[in-house]
């Protein structure tokens, strides 16, 4: 049996944060505390993405398999020969950088993308790289406050180092209380039952690989011996 709260397609029961954006009412409330804490000390926290639709993802998705939309191998270097590759590393190479649909953790309303908006330099577009948030990059000082206080407000960030899965993301983070839960309410047999439904490009490898994707991108998060 499909949850649909688990993979995107239903968000009755998120609550709004700013505009356009949407997260469960307990990762609102952590997430605002933790807003106001980082602003007292004069860092603005700002909402890049939130709560994500099974249907926003898999238009990321599908524009990706196709070669609409650039894809990047691990050392952020877009892949030109695209359409010589298999589906098979087509669908690991989207893994590393997009998470698939039904399986991103952005469907549960827990998780979010943040930056600084005022240290953002003039004309700069945000782009959710690893060198904006170092130590040496415009939101390194974010990046610092969350190392030291985050947890005080019950996040963390299940891509904070490379494991072989996703890849590094220091600015996505997760509201653990209500994240593991949804994890552990996931399951392989869900997914199937969903792709089955609910078809994207590259489906049938995507069913054949889906137990190797489960155990490498979904469940292979920062932290996951302590979930």
């Amino acid at each position: 049996m499909i949850r649909l709260e688990l993979v995107g397609l239903d968000s009755s029961a998120l609550c709004p944060v700013g505009s356009g954006h949407f997260l469960t009412l307990k990762t609102a409330h952590a997430f605002q505390q933790m807003a106001q804490a980082a602003q007292n000390e004069g860092i603005p926290i700002a909402i890049a993405s939130s709560y994500r639709s099974f249907d926003r993802q898999s238009l990321i998705w599908n524009r990706k398999f196709r070669g609409e939309a650039p894809v990047f191998d691990s050392n952020s270097i877009a892949i030109n020969n695209w359409h010589q590759l298999s589906d098979e590393a087509r669908i690991f190479f989207i893994l590393r950088w997009s998470a698939l649909p039904g399986a991103s953790r952005h469907h549960w309303g827990t998780d979010l993308d943040i930056y600084a908006s005022s240290l953002l330099p003039p004309g700069q577009k945000l782009q959710l790289i690893s060198s904006e948030y170092d130590e040496k990059g415009y939101f390194g000082i974010l990046t610092q406050w969350l190392d030291e206080h985050m947890h005080e407000f019950g996040f963390f960030r299940p891509y904070a180092t490379d494991q072989g899965g996703v890849a590094p993301e220091p600015w996505h983070i997760s509201y653990y209380e209500e994240a593991v839960q949804f994890q552990e309410l996931l399951t392989v047999e869900m997914l199937e039952e969903l792709f089955i439904r609910n078809p994207v490009d590259g489906q049938n490898t995507i069913l054949q690989l889906l137990p190797t994707i489960w155990e490498r991108f979904i469940i292979n998060i920062f932290g996951k011996n302590s979930l």
